[in-house]
């Protein structure tokens, strides 16, 4: 009998523990789920893993997951949220996936962005100087801008106290893939047969609801988009998380019906 495996994949500066309420309540509806982590995501931060993280590319981080899921004894449902997003869309291209949710999902190769927000966001980075050679602290103002508006204070003091430093490559490959020789972050959209799903918070200042329709676009008939009214990026900690998590569970019940 299957046991309806579903691979949870976090973002940056994360782990994790930013996906457990989906875990817990896609447990509760049947699946079975699992939440690796890429490198050096796994532990609180310090001076030793933040040193192992210069260098680190979003390529490692493809090769962490695809290795976690190449051991499960089926072909598993991915959902990723923010940088997860494109990691299991490239999984989805090798054959990994036989349905993909995308929770608020990066931009990727060859997908602009739409806002000046955005642009903004990309501004902060570059302020870093060669952050790409190094690692990069999140800031806890661009985190309440970008990524924690929707929670209430205590929380995103409570959230952003669990982050921890990113490879400086990774957030280049991400946000500067205009520049980026190795293509990191291109997705293969023909190579992706399963049914994709594209939840996009309204409020997400991010990657908007204007840029996640690019990327369904390229999905084609594949894509169901769906816009989270009054939800930002971090939809899965914020205080209405559950009416996501049962979306997009039913969505991936509706697949298997279809399937």
């Amino acid at each position: 009998m299957k046991e309806n495996h579903v691979v949870l994949i976090h973002g940056t500066n994360a782990g994790p523990w930013t996906m457990t309420n989906f875990s817990d309540y896609f447990e509760q509806r049947g699946f079975r789920c699992h939440s690796p982590a890429y490198r050096h995501h796994d532990k609180p931060f310090s001076e030793d893993t933040s040193a192992f993280l210069v260098g680190t590319s979003i390529t490692d981080y493809v090769n962490d997951i695809a290795g976690f899921v190449n051991c499960l004894d089926e072909t598993p449902v991915l959902v990723g949220h923010s940088l997860g997003g494109v990691i299991a869309q490239q999984l989805a291209a090798m054959g990994l996936a036989r349905a993909v949710v995308l929770l608020n999902g990066s931009i990727n190769w060859g997908v602009l962005p739409t806002t000046t927000q955005e642009r903004q966001l990309g501004k902060a980075l570059m302020r870093a100087g060669s952050f790409w050679e190094g690692v990069l602290l999140p800031d806890f103002d661009t985190m309440v801008t970008f990524g924690l508006n929707k929670l209430d204070p205590r929380e995103q003091l409570a959230v952003f106290d669990r982050l921890i430093p990113e490879s400086g490559r990774v957030m280049f490959e991400l946000f500067f893939w205009i520049f980026d020789e190795n293509q990191t972050t291109k997705i293969d959209y023909d190579g992706i047969t399963c049914p994709v799903l594209i939840v996009s918070g309204s409020d997400d200042l991010a990657i908007p609801p204007s840029t996640a329709k690019h990327i369904a676009e390229r999905h084609g008939s594949r894509a169901t988009f769906h816009e989270a009214k009054g939800f930002g990026h971090y939809l899965t900690l914020e205080p209405e998380w559950e009416k996501i998590a049962e979306i997009c569970a039913n969505w991936i019940l509706e697949q298997q019906v279809a399937g």
